[in-house]
């Protein structure tokens, strides 16, 4: 289902989505945030967006930057009940060329009677990012967790200038970067460490198991089992491509650090979100399944979705299958009551549905 909104511009990433009420929440590059109509009539071929009014908060999208991930500030989206809640990475400019990143959380209430939301600051911390040498580091998904809590990823900004600052400060317990945090109450704990760039998390509350996704470093980009307080080794240890005075390391366990369930080796996915499916899906999809979709990749890895069986006593991850879809997969999502999945289609400017 084209989205026409995107014919005139458009810029990676696309942007992100979320379910409301049965109705698809979309934040596109440039800040604007839409709801959809019923995903019954979606799936009749009747797509329609209505843009939310924006208050309290300004996404100053600017069409003449060329620097396409400096200039998007929105890099998650979280429906939680009646509650927008959106990651920014919080780029403030600071004179010409000159910026800094810090990934934050705004907080908004869904109204579509009037299509308006009022933002507020949810989550904001004291560290000032700068140097950052690729944006599309700047990223960060969020999930809701235990009680009122949320767990934040934020990648490593890519401060590869100094390859020893980037080492001591993904391993801080001072720093966010390269962390999984554990947010409430507007304050924030380390969950887990070593994390290069996240494009995946998801937390299945009823077994009470985290999965995240990141990229590597052209290659080696994996899908982990979070555990609180562990190391999962960025930027010393990795699958992917060697980075002469950098990583060293690619046997994680025997150096301390936590093994990925699975990696990509030699050529990448480009690794995005990943969702959890039950069987009502798919009869035929009997154990425990999640998917990860992914973005570009290298020759026939990426622009596809992965299904993989998961053994929760052994902790272990079976790949049974690859889909190829045939465009970079920037988001996806599933509604388990209209057994639908979603995707979000960058190429294309899409969304695209599979359901029975």
């Amino acid at each position: 289902y084209g989205i026409s909104y995107f014919k005139d511009y458009s810029h990676r990433p696309l942007g992100y989505i979320d379910i409301y009420k049965d109705r698809i929440i979309f934040a596109s590059y440039d800040g604007k945030i839409f709801y959809s109509n019923n995903i019954d009539e979606i799936k009749k071929k009747n797509l329609i967006l209505n843009k939310f009014e924006i208050f309290n908060y300004n996404f100053d999208f600017d069409f003449e930057d060329g620097l396409n991930y400096r200039n998007i500030k929105i890099r998650d989206i979280l429906v939680d009940g009646e509650d927008l809640y959106v990651v920014t990475n919080g780029r403030t400019k600071i004179d010409e060329d000159n910026y800094y990143a810090s990934t934050n959380i705004l907080k908004g209430k869904i109204n579509l009677n009037d299509s308006k939301i009022y933002f507020n600051s949810f989550f904001s911390p004291d560290e000032k990012i700068f140097d950052i040498v690729d944006w599309s580091h700047t990223g960060g998904r969020l999930v809701k967790y235990k009680n009122s809590s949320f767990l934040l990823s934020v990648p490593d900004y890519a401060l590869i200038n100094d390859y020893k600052k980037l080492t001591k400060l993904v391993n801080s317990k001072k720093s966010i970067i390269g962390k999984i945090l554990l947010v409430e109450d507007g304050k924030f704990k380390i969950f887990s460490y070593g994390h290069r760039n996240p494009q995946g998390l998801y937390y299945d509350d009823k077994n009470d198991l985290i999965f995240e996704t990141e990229h590597g470093p052209t290659g080696g980009d994996e899908i982990n089992l979070i555990k609180k307080n562990k190391n999962y080794g960025w930027p010393e240890a990795t699958y992917g491509a060697r980075i002469e005075g950098l990583n060293f390391i690619r046997n994680h366990k025997k150096n301390g650090y936590v093994e990925p369930l699975s990696y990509w080796w030699p050529r990448g996915c480009g690794v995005s979100e990943i969702i959890k499916v039950d069987n009502n899906f798919n009869d035929d999809w009997k154990n425990y399944t999640i998917i990860n979709a992914c973005l570009s990749g290298s020759k026939d890895q990426g622009k596809s979705i992965y299904r993989w069986e998961f053994d929760i006593k052994k902790e272990t991850l079976i790949k049974k299958n690859k889909y190829h879809i045939g465009d970079r997969i920037r988001d996806i999502k599933y509604l388990k009551n209209k057994k639908t999945i979603m995707m979000l289609l960058e190429n294309k400017r899409s969304l695209a549905l599979i359901f029975k």
